[in-house]
């Protein structure tokens, strides 16, 4: 037993026969038990909760439920998927089990990981449910009905503005109702800052505490939107990869945002490099300078005027003349 081989380790041999000779294992807690936290229903149970809150207007609590459940699926299914490493090739009904278990635990995941995005949308913290839907719909691709709806709710939220055809195509055939419901025309954006125009503001920010000489300032809002517009190309990257090869506008309307927040991210990080060498601090624009480099290549403006600064700073003692 499990007991025993810890106990073994721990403890004197003593101990461990008798813990041992007087255990039985039928008085000891099974974990299919309510009091257990790795079940699939105590996460269902968390999870239910979390809906009786949201449907109440607990939306803060409900936040917390969702998580909590969201954290109990996801050790669920990576313990099973354990099991089914563990067991391949050696035991095919221990293996098939538990990859059943795992795949149920990753549903319930990406459910919980849904409705996490909802009371955060309700709650007006559209921010925080971008990267999470973003999961939902690399988790379950977009065919699957719990991947659409999370598609509209980015495409309410304005994170991205293609209706997904599956879904159009599927409301034109009979007796076929919609995986999710129509996108709601808003007059107020709902994101604050996980987006394009979130990064360019920060950006403009940063432009503004240059001018006025609040060199600190400007590199805190610089930070923060080069790490902002890095987000977002990985967001628009990832549906960029999920549409390849279904909806072709989507994939390629996600890519140029990819593309587009990229140069943006490089954008900041120069003007970054160009604050720390401002502040005297040329140790800490060369490292950001390369990365340019390596991003934009020699060719490009962008790459052209990081490198020459490259050289100003000494780092590099040969012009760039093409």
């Amino acid at each position: 037993m499990l007991v025993t081989a810890v106990l073994s380790v721990s403890a004197p041999p003593a101990l461990a026969q008798k813990v041992d000779a007087t255990t039985d294992s039928s008085s000891m807690r099974s974990l299919a038990q309510d009091s257990s936290i790795l079940t699939l229903q105590a996460g269902q149970k968390i999870a239910q909760e979390g809906t009786v809150a949201y449907n109440s207007g607990n939306f803060i609590l409900a936040v917390k439920k969702f998580q909590e459940a969201r954290q109990v699926f996801n050790q669920l299914s990576n313990f099973h998927q354990e099991l089914v490493t563990a067991f391949a090739g050696l035991d095919s009904k221990i293996s098939a089990s538990a990859r059943d278990r795992a795949l149920r635990s990753a549903q319930a995941r990406d459910e919980a990981t849904y409705n996490l995005a909802r009371s955060y949308r309700a709650s007006k913290q559209a921010d925080l449910a971008v990267p999470l839907l973003v999961q939902v719909l690399k988790s379950q691709q977009a065919q699957r009905e719990l991947g659409q709806k999370s598609y509209t709710e980015l495409l309410q939220i304005g994170f991205v503005d293609l209706p997904f055809s599956g879904q159009r195509e599927a409301e034109k055939k009979p007796g076929v109702m919609p995986t999710a419901p129509p996108p709601v025309a808003t007059t107020t954006p709902e994101l604050a800052l996980v987006s394009l125009a979130g990064g360019t503001n920060l950006m403009k920010e940063a432009e503004t505490a240059v001018g006025a000489g609040n060199y600190a300032l400007a590199q805190t809002k610089l930070k923060e939107s080069r790490n902002l517009f890095n987000q977002v190309s990985n967001f628009y990257q990832d549906l960029s990869a999920v549409f390849a090869g279904i909806d072709t506008p989507i994939a390629n309307s996600s890519r140029d945002k990819a593309v587009e927040a990229a140069q943006k991210r490089d954008d900041s990080t120069f003007q970054l490099a160009l604050v720390h060498r401002a502040l005297n601090q040329p140790e800490m624009s060369v490292p950001l300078l390369v990365q340019v480099l390596k991003s934009q290549q020699a060719t490009r403006v962008l790459g052209k005027k990081a490198y020459a600064q490259l050289v100003e700073l000494g780092f590099s003692d040969i012009p760039y003349k093409r």
